[in-house]
C-alpha cells in the first residue's frame, strides 16, 4: 500500500441458522458503536475488537426484498445504515 491508503473493516453480527436454534445457543456478541466484544461463554471473559463499521442483524431486523436487512430501530449499527 502506498502512504496513506488504509483498509476499512466491517463486522456483522447474523441472526442464528436453523442450527443454532435447535441447539439453544446463547448469543456471545455485544456491539457498541465501532466496538464489538466477544464474550467466551465457558469464563466469561470479554475481548474487545474495534473494527470501522459493526452492523448488527442479529434480531430486530427485516430482510428486504432484495436481500438485504434494514434494522428494525434506531442503533443497528455504527452509521445508523441500511445493510
Amino acid at each position: 500500500m502506498a502512504d496513506g491508503e488504509s483498509v476499512r473493516v466491517a463486522v456483522r453480527v447474523r441472526p442464528f441458522n436453523q442450527r443454532e436454534k435447535d441447539r439453544s445457543s446463547k448469543l456471545c456478541i455485544r456491539m457498541m458503536d465501532k466496538t464489538t466484544t466477544i464474550r467466551n461463554p465457558e469464563n466469561d471473559v470479554e475481548k474487545p475488537f474495534t473494527f470501522d463499521f459493526s452492523y448488527w442483524s442479529h434480531d430486530g431486523a427485516k430482510e428486504l426484498p432484495n436481500g438485504y436487512n434494514e434494522p428494525a430501530g434506531p442503533g443497528a449499527g455504527t452509521d445508523g445504515a441500511t445493510y
